[in-house]
């Protein structure tokens, strides 16, 4: 079997082939659509990431800048911002620590409960996120740039259903654990 990669991409009749020899019944076109899909994505957020690390940021510390940004005295508990960004507290404690060493995050005590630390966004962190953020906005302004307005609304339409749709693929993984403990 072949090897494919993003370069050498299977065509519609590749596709059929491998789905015939493994008596597979799959439409070739979805296949090729889906593989279209990912490259997009890929490509997309390849950009973007070298956007973000231009700025000594990575997408999920832009993140935690804008989440203390917007928090009351712009500052939150690491549990707090493990919450809101949806990972385990370990996850932020390693985000944090490297904010903190940027210096553009700090960690203080709480003025009512000495045990409980604080991250605050430091002046230098605003400073870069006001820095950062006229770019993150121009990016959404960039690949839009050649879409009509019609465009755009059919576009979202399917972003939609393809976010519906990913319940399936969790139903395909629950199937394949299932066969797994059997």
């Amino acid at each position: 079997m072949s090897y494919y990669n993003f370069v050498d991409r299977p065509s519609q009749a590749r596709i059929k082939e491998m789905a015939d020899e493994l008596h597979l019944a799959v439409s070739p076109e979805d296949v090729h659509l889906f593989l279209d899909f990912q490259l997009a994505y890929r490509e997309v957020e390849k950009n973007y990431e070298s956007l973000v690390a231009s700025f000594d940021l990575s997408e999920s510390r832009f993140i935690i800048l804008m989440f203390l940004y917007y928090a009351d005295q712009r500052q939150l508990l690491p549990s707090e911002v493990a919450t809101k960004l949806g990972v385990q507290k370990p996850t932020v404690s390693k985000l944090l620590k490297g904010m903190t060493a940027q210096r553009i995050v700090t960690s203080h005590p709480s003025t009512t409960d000495k045990r409980v630390r604080y991250i605050q966004l430091t002046d230098a962190g605003e400073q870069l996120l006001r820095a950062f953020l006229p770019y993150n906005y121009r990016v959404s302004t960039e690949l839009f740039a050649d879409f009509s307005e019609e465009e755009k609304q059919q576009f979202a339409r399917l972003l939609r259903k393809l976010l519906h749709a990913k319940d399936r693929i969790h139903q395909l993984e629950d199937e394949h654990n299932g066969k797994r403990e059997n």
